[in-house]
């Protein structure tokens, strides 16, 4: 939800930049917008545990011997 929220706000203020006359600052917001998409995005993808059917489990621990 939050990669969409920031890669429609990017595209807001891109339109908005292009649709007035002085779009300085939609256009800073649109960048640092689509800056922050790309580290959440990539945040992700990266956190996402991925499932590797060749791996074992780990081997049950022996008891402590006394």
């Amino acid at each position: 939800m939050k990669t969409k929220l920031l890669f429609w706000g990017a595209v807001l203020f891109l339109v908005l930049g292009l649709n007035t006359k002085d779009g300085t600052l939609f256009y800073f917001f649109s960048v640092h917008l689509f800056m922050l998409f790309i580290g959440v995005f990539l945040h992700k993808i990266s956190f996402t545990p991925q499932s590797d059917a060749t791996t074992e489990p780990l081997p049950e621990a022996e008891p402590a011997k006394k």
